[in-house]
């Protein structure tokens, strides 16, 4: 008997119609992030929980006056598109409709678009997501979703300051990135520009939340063909986005705080309002977390951490600098917060830099310092999954750390003792 092929053609879920004389919705000239791309599987079902997730995201954007893209397939393109419609949003279907690649999806009937373009092969379909698309939401998916995400996430490293954001949602990503750095050469920059959300809440948050960490400095007009791999608004946008969230971006990093009690200390100390400097603030947790009270500047060796810092702080100001020829402003600073980083000055640098710090303190102002304690000065070998790293230290007797700042003219406060993967001083000084 011969066999017959039957093809099944996807039914199209009623949707609400567009009001009497609905207008496409023009970019808000207020926000940078408008559109809205999801990548995910073609395949997943429509009573699958996943696919109803993913019509409440785009349905939630939506409602918020986000323009929803995706590569106008069935599956969780279709969830992304129908979420959209269901509450009259705006949507954009980029597909794409081989005539070779005879397993690949094409485009789908029932994904129902306000807008939609073809391209000639995968690699410009994948192209036009990208370009529309001013943040990304990466679902479950196959190698297609897989390449998308490649994409996205190295173009997200590549522009970062001005990147747009690669949103990983659904609750399998941690185990899978977890994964990616254990076997892979990861470094913290990479993963620094992913986020994860599990609920369409989280997904709007971040958009609005990144928005707001945007480095000023790295936005600006572009054009040529790097210009869609990055966000670029104008400069009237520019303008109004930090003149409204200049003051509104206060830190949630306190989880990711490794010295909060010492923190938390340094903030009994002083009183606010205050201005307070951060020494070695690498990527900008605890200067954060300083931000919420304080006006705060920080100092940086490393370039990369400052880019992060930067980032992550639109409200603190980091100095890319290495403290031991940097001069800092004479009695500026109510507290100086040195944490991690004095150790790393070599000993002929120390008393110069002691003295340095004791000058930019007001009189009565806090040094609060912790170092690593021990004798002798080494260059230790650190391990990670992306490289082999080389510090130096200049470990500290408690002796040593309180005859070179009162050398400078600082007054002893107290000294303690701590452990956490070596020992610890931490140490707490005053201008007299």
């Amino acid at each position: 008997m011969k066999s017959v092929n039957v093809f099944i053609v996807p039914t199209t879920v009623p949707l609400p119609k567009k009001p009497k004389g609905h207008k496409k919705e023009k970019r808000d000239p207020s926000r940078i992030i408008n559109n809205i791309t999801f990548f995910g599987d073609s395949a997943i079902p429509a009573d699958d929980p996943i696919y109803t997730s993913v019509f409440d995201a785009a349905r939630l954007l939506a409602q918020n006056n986000y323009k929803i893209v995706n590569g106008g397939g069935p599956g969780l393109m279709k969830a992304a598109t129908d979420g959209a419609e269901s509450v009259n949003g705006n949507t954009v279907a980029i597909y794409w409709e081989p005539k070779l690649a005879s397993i690949f999806e094409g485009k789908n009937l029932a994904n129902v678009a306000d807008e939609t373009e073809s391209q000639s092969n995968y690699i410009n379909r994948t192209f036009g997501l990208i370009e529309e698309g001013d943040a990304y939401v990466v679902c479950k998916g196959g190698t297609g979703t897989v390449s998308e995400f490649g994409l996205v996430w190295a173009l997200a490293k590549l522009y970062f300051g001005a990147h747009k954001p690669v949103i990983l949602y659904g609750d399998f990503w941690s185990s899978l990135i977890d994964s990616f750095k254990s076997q892979m050469n990861i470094d913290e920059k990479e993963l620094g520009v992913l986020y994860y959300a599990n609920k369409p809440e989280e997904v709007l948050q971040i958009i609005r939340t990144h928005e707001m960490k945007l480095d000023k400095t790295l936005l600006k007009k572009v054009n040529g063909d790097e210009a869609a791999f990055l966000l670029k608004p104008s400069a009237k946008q520019l303008a109004a986005l930090y003149d409204s969230h200049a003051h509104a971006y206060h830190s949630d990093n306190a989880k990711k705080l490794v010295a909060k009690d010492q923190l938390d200390e340094f903030i009994g100390l002083i009183n606010a309002p205050a201005h307070v400097l951060d020494i070695g603030c690498g990527p900008g947790f605890d200067a954060s977390y300083l931000a919420d009270k304080y006006s705060v500047t920080a100092i940086e060796i490393s370039k990369r951490f400052v880019q992060m810092a930067r980032f992550e702080n639109p409200n603190v100001d980091v100095i890319h600098a290495d403290i031991t020829n940097y001069d800092l402003p004479q009695s500026t600073y109510k507290g100086i917060w040195a944490r991690d980083s004095l150790h790393h000055i070599h000993s002929k640098d120390l008393d110069k830099t002691f003295k340095k710090i004791a000058e930019a303190l007001v009189e009565g102002g806090i040094l609060y310092v912790i170092v690593r304690e021990g004798s002798g000065e080494i260059v230790e070998k650190e391990t990670k999954s992306y490289a082999e790293l080389e510090r130096f230290y200049h470990f500290f007797t408690a002796q040593e750390l309180q005859d070179r700042a009162e050398k400078a003219g600082l007054e002893l406060i107290k000294i303690d003792h701590t452990k956490r993967s070596h020992k610890w001083l931490v140490g707490v000084f005053k201008k007299s």
